[in-house]
């Protein structure tokens, strides 16, 4: 099946910054015919945390549905808009509450330098 590429700027707006604008995207989406998706963030100047987290959770509900799966793809995505994404994307992966801060130990440099000192192997 042919990609169909989705112009952001005109569905929503220059600014994403809400969940809701993300659902009424999944909406039109779940409604194409094509297996393939481009969204295209050409004129998006800002998405939110929150809207690029909805974005993230969009992709994969469709990406893994029993049938009628869409592969989701960004496209044209400027430098602020592609780091959102990078970092919640990452977030997601490996969110900071997973961190247990029982296993961390605060050292300063000279506590390191000592150490380094002591055992060459450091």
């Amino acid at each position: 099946m042919e990609t169909i590429v989705l112009d952001i700027e005109k569905i929503i707006a220059p600014i994403v910054s809400s969940r809701d604008s993300i659902n009424r995207l999944e909406g039109i989406i779940r409604r194409m015919r094509s297996n393939n998706i481009e969204l295209d963030f050409s004129n998006i100047d800002f998405i939110s945390r929150a809207a690029t987290h909805e974005l993230l959770l969009m992709k994969e509900r469709l990406l893994y549905r029993l049938f009628f799966k869409k592969v989701i793809t960004f496209i044209n995505m400027n430098i602020d808009v592609f780091n959102m994404i990078r970092i919640v994307a990452a977030n997601r992966v490996a969110p900071k509450e997973h961190i247990d801060d029982q296993e961390l130990e605060i050292v300063s440099v000279e506590q390191l330098l000592s150490r380094k000192n002591q055992d060459p192997k450091i």
